[in-house]
């Protein structure tokens, strides 16, 4: 199927009011009257007001995806019976703004709608830790990963593309995962990964028939080792970040033998940074997906505290409360 292109969606936001079947809602405007959205991997997302006045998330798609409806049914079912904390609720619209378009032609097209969800990038938050320097904050950050992590694997559940843009803070200190394109559920096995997630966060090895349980193991890891290593070495931050990723990338995976950072890591003091990227570098050199003992690993970083930890230093949960995440 061929979908618009973004600036047909925009047009139909411009016209709201007469080009959604069900939907009422507002657009919401930037300074130069354009609507505020996201570009995301397979869409457009509009930020709009219900007639409430309740922000809304209004996910328009630019780019076919495989059995688009019965992924999207399947993953509002999971998130109303899983009562996880980390997926916001979500509703598939299968015919819902009419849209004019010279490369899809005119009709009517899918959305998905969910509660607009304030926050900043877990990227955002870690570069703001590393440059106050606050090591307890970025061990706590590490432990709340942990916990979203055993989440996601005690449910049976795979987001599909775990990276820094696609996990938000929220002003209440909340992590939330958005984007669930290509996130698998045991009812979705047989069919292939409509995408394969950011490459500083996967596998060079994960390809589109990749898709099961494990798909997540490699990237909870190299969020956790990143983490982990920023709590004793904030500075890498600032040296290794790309904008892309938090600190390791593809080419640490690619020739992890050759990667000065991910050989400075199994260095280190801290026997968990080290640990940790042992079993990164072995899972990179063997092309597994899979990280042998990896809830054993995450239940051990739920324990860990701050032994590089500076006196007076602000906890992980001022910051949010006084909004400066």
């Amino acid at each position: 199927m061929t979908f618009p292109i973004l600036n047909d969606y925009k047009a139909a936001m411009s016209n709201a009011k007469t080009r959604f079947a069900s939907l009422d809602i507002t657009p919401q405007l930037d300074h130069r009257q354009n609507p505020v959205f996201n570009a995301v991997n397979f869409a457009g997302v509009f930020k709009v007001a219900k007639a409430d006045g309740t922000l809304m998330a209004v996910k328009c798609f630019i780019r076919d995806i495989p059995n688009l409806e019965q992924r999207y049914r399947a993953i509002n079912r999971f998130i109303k019976k899983a009562g996880s904390p980390y997926f916001i609720d979500l509703e598939f619209h299968p015919t819902e703004v009419y849209v004019l378009s010279k490369i899809a032609g005119s009709g009517e097209f899918p959305v998905v709608t969910m509660p607009w969800i304030a926050g900043r990038s877990i990227s955002t938050v870690v570069k703001l830790l590393c440059e106050r320097d606050n090591r307890p904050a970025l061990a706590g950050l590490t432990r709340a990963w942990a916990k979203l992590c055993l989440d996601l694997l005690n449910h049976g559940a795979a987001h599909g593309d775990l990276k820094h843009d696609n996990v938000i803070i929220t002003p209440e200190g909340r992590l939330r995962l958005i984007d669930y394109d290509s996130m698998f559920l045991p009812e979705l096995k047989g069919l292939a990964s409509p995408l394969l997630g950011g490459i500083n966060f996967q596998s060079p090895a994960r390809d589109e028939r990749h898709f099961q349980a494990d798909i997540d193991h490699f990237s909870m890891l190299v969020m956790l080792l990143s983490l982990r290593a920023l709590v004793f070495q904030p500075d890498l931050f600032a040296q290794y970040n790309n904008g892309e990723n938090i600190i390791l990338s593809r080419q640490d995976f690619v020739a992890p033998q050759s990667s000065s950072l991910l050989q400075g890591l199994i260095k280190s003091e801290d026997f968990f940074v080290a640990d940790w990227a042992k079993r990164l570098l072995q899972v990179c050199q063997t092309g597994a997906l899979a990280v042998q003992g990896i809830k054993s690993l995450l239940n051990s970083a739920l324990r860990l505290d701050v032994a590089a930890e500076k006196p007076g230093a602000k906890r992980f949960f001022y910051f949010l409360s006084a909004g400066l995440v």
